[in-house]
């Protein structure tokens, strides 16, 4: 009988010892993402206001492109960790039946993306248009940016917040989520269209793969 409590005793404690580690690792990848956030406001502040305006008006994602530089360069970079971080920690608590540890989730979720952009440049190539991989990857992952920054604040309440709040900050994240998908899908069916010419099906065919299925595997695992 001792050896069965101390057996459980045992357990209790390697289980809060995990738990404990695990909090240490969402702290600091939250806080590598605050720290990736307070970068952009402080110096690159003019080419982040270009990415939030360029979700509703063409014109701001065409100057961010039109300024090509090593400073934009940057933001492309962090804002790409930004992606990769906090969609990891969103799937991970967000999505209780996908069974992942958080350094599995995100490297699945960075490759993810790394598979996006070789299949963007791989059509480029197909349809013999330089361009048309560079545009592609910025208008794909332009709207995914901005969504990683602004769901930022909803990352820490679901990890650190008092009270359970999970369903409702599940919601605030999907409402955000599908807006911007609805805005993604027309701005990319839109510039495949009229600026590159493409064929419907092909548009089509890609957006089931590559945005549609992604986002409905998520939506499953989480109702």
């Amino acid at each position: 009988m001792k050896l069965y409590l101390c057996d459980i005793s045992l357990y209790i404690m390697l289980a809060l010892s995990k738990t404990a580690i695990n909090q240490e690792v969402f702290f600091i990848l939250i806080l590598i993402s605050f720290f990736l956030i307070t970068i952009l406001k402080v110096y690159y502040w003019k080419y982040t206001k270009l990415l939030f305006k360029g979700i509703i008006a063409q014109r701001h994602a065409n100057q961010f492109l039109r300024e090509e530089n090593a400073l934009t360069e940057r933001v492309d970079f962090i804002t790409h960790i930004l992606m990769v971080i906090n969609f990891s920690l969103i799937i991970n608590v967000l999505c209780i039946k996908i069974d992942f540890g958080i350094w599995l989730l995100l490297l699945l979720v960075f490759l993810f993306y790394f598979l996006k952009i070789v299949l963007f440049k791989c059509i480029s190539l197909i349809f013999m248009i330089r361009t048309l991989g560079k545009l592609a990857i910025f208008f794909s992952f332009l709207f995914d940016r901005v969504l990683a920054i602004i769901i930022f604040p909803i990352v820490v309440l679901l990890y650190f917040f008092a009270f359970d709040i999970t369903e409702a900050l599940a919601f605030s994240v999907s409402l955000l989520s599908v807006s911007i998908f609805i805005i993604k899908i027309y701005w990319l069916w839109k510039i495949s269209t009229k600026s590159f010419g493409l064929s419907h099906f092909y548009i089509f065919l890609y957006l089931c793969t590559l945005e549609i299925f992604p986002i409905l595997l998520v939506f499953g695992e989480l109702y």
